[in-house]
């Protein structure tokens, strides 16, 4: 489903929703965020523009993946790329010991509730703009599925708005529109999560929208069939996408017997299964109070908000049972090196080499960060500088860590002409060994802090982004984790960042995944 967005960078981190592996697997399954140019970075937001994309939310980078570095770096790496980059970051306000610490970032001071039916509601106040961003989080999304039902959660989420008793199809849609405003949904691994925003004076309209999709809807079988075709057509355009062949299989292979290697999507084969029933018995299963967080960002007064909130949602019954039906994942990574390999009708070589990698809340988060913004993030990284500039090997490279709940991942992706695949292997591994023999140099390591520290603050610009930063940290973690980003970010040291490149980009555990051209 088509949601806020644009282009960024491939490899981008950042403390922000984990959905998305590298930017290059948020590319192939459609996720896109705002990207912002350099004029737009100086002056502040006006130049933000909207793209449409799938909703889904699969990934393996902190925080978004993609194509080649940021926005803000390209602009920047003309010359003299490292002082320009620092008097950015300083004009802006963002050098490192500017950086807003915890009761000074843009997502303090919110109010968080939980009502009597637990569902847990997040209600901050921003008048800067007549808007209010409404969100609907579920604690469920393809690691709780059924293997015989996987893709379900991404099936239901294009359900949401296809009619319910109270507002059948198309009408949702008419009323945002006609209230100026705008709404979609995004599925993920653990989660689920559906939007409206619209002018703040129609708040309680929004949410009592997203409210009857989330326990009215009536699946209409019509209805069901043509999103199935929807759907099989993305399934289609994933296995199709040289990328998101690539990623799928890094997923199934470093996180294989676990929930974690389901596709997002789900297979042809599942999907044709999926009825009415199993939406419907799904619903029941995962869609209850306790089992949902509710987020509202913008020109409100919290204490109307909950009342409203408490108001609307008075029957809706909680299950003690629920949390019996989630995953607990008992991630144990491999001890031995892991290879696939797949001729397809491509052109050019596609190649991961991934690790297993700790999950959110582990110590090795941070440190795992800077790694990757160090070795693969941007034009300035210390791969895009070898195999790209200088030994020109490559037409494209990445590094990105993606922590989940129970487990992560860290991966380095590349694109290069198949004949030069062997130099670009050994220049990889030794960029890894280099950053487990020698500590990163102070000034690299502060680029890297800067640049990760102006993401979060770029991320979390408007009403949606801070609904989303906080949806996304309190049904996978804790909203906790991201008020403690900027201090974390800060304190990592080079020795931390080297221990734990030693730790975890292991050469005698990791996974290689290659899609080649045919052989002639």
């Amino acid at each position: 489903m088509d949601r806020l967005g644009a282009d960024l960078p491939p490899g981008r981190q950042g403390p922000r929703k984990v959905h998305n592996p590298g930017q290059a697997l948020f590319r192939a399954h459609g996720f896109r965020r705002p990207c912002f140019d350099l004029e737009h970075l100086l002056r502040g937001t006006e130049g933000a523009r909207m793209v449409p994309h799938d909703g889904i939310h699969l990934g393996l980078c902190r925080a978004r993946p993609y194509g080649p570095p940021r926005a803000v770096e390209d602009a920047t790496n003309s010359g003299g790329e490292m002082k320009l980059w620092m008097c950015i970051s300083l004009a802006m306000g963002m050098s490192i010991g500017c950086m807003p610490r915890r009761g000074e970032t843009p997502l303090w001071p919110f109010t968080k509730k939980v009502l009597p039916n637990g569902l847990t509601v997040f209600v901050k106040e921003v008048h800067t703009v007549p808007l209010v961003a409404v969100f609907l989080w579920a604690r469920t999304g393809s690691a709780n599925e059924p293997d015989s039902l996987c893709g379900i959660s991404h099936f239901l989420e294009h359900m949401f708005f296809k009619g319910t008793k109270l507002h059948p199809k198309g009408e949702m849609d008419r009323i945002v529109k006609r209230l100026g405003g705008y709404n979609n949904a995004f599925t993920g691994i653990e989660y689920t999560g559906y939007y409206i925003v619209v002018p703040s004076e129609h708040f309680s309209t929004a949410f009592g929208l997203l409210y009857d999709a989330m326990t009215g809807s009536v699946f209409p079988p019509e209805e069901i069939e043509l999103e199935r075709k929807v759907i099989e057509e993305e399934i289609r355009r994933r296995d199709d996408s040289p990328t998101g062949k690539l990623h799928q299989m890094f997923l199934e292979n470093l996180f294989k017997g676990t929930p974690y290697a389901r596709p997002v999507l789900g297979t042809s084969e599942t999907l044709a299964r999926i009825k009415r029933e199993h939406f419907l018995e799904y619903l029941r299963d995962y869609y209850v109070p306790n089992n949902v967080v509710a987020v509202v960002v913008g020109d409100v007064e919290t204490r109307k908000v909950l009342d409203e909130v408490r108001s609307c949602t008075q029957g809706w019954r909680p299950d003690p049972e629920v949390t019996k039906r989630l995953s607990e994942i008992n991630f144990v990574p491999g001890t031995e090196p892991r290879t696939c390999e797949v001729e397809r009708d491509v052109n050019q070589t596609y190649w991961i080499l991934g690790f297993p990698a700790p999950g959110i809340g582990e110590p090795d988060e941070y440190p795992l960060e800077l790694a990757a913004t160090v070795l693969g993030s941007g034009r300035s990284s210390r791969l895009w500088r070898r195999l790209v500039e200088r030994e020109g090997l490559v037409t494209t490279v990445s590094a990105w860590y993606w922590p989940l709940r129970y487990a992560g991942a860290f991966g380095v992706e590349a694109h290069f002409p198949p004949e030069n695949r062997g130099k670009v292997e050994e220049a990889v591994w030794e960029e890894i060994r280099r950053l487990k023999e020698e500590p990163v140099g102070e000034e690299e390591l502060e680029k890297a802090k800067t640049m990760l520290l102006a993401d979060f603050a770029y991320d979390n610009e408007s009403c949606a982004d801070i609904a989303e930063t906080l949806g996304y940290y309190a049904v996978v973690s804790s909203v906790d984790h991201a008020l403690d980003y900027p201090e974390k970010v800060r304190k990592v040291t080079a020795e931390q960042v080297r221990e734990a490149v030693r730790r975890h980009l292991r050469e005698d555990a990791y996974t290689l995944c290659v899609l080649e051209p045919k052989s002639p």
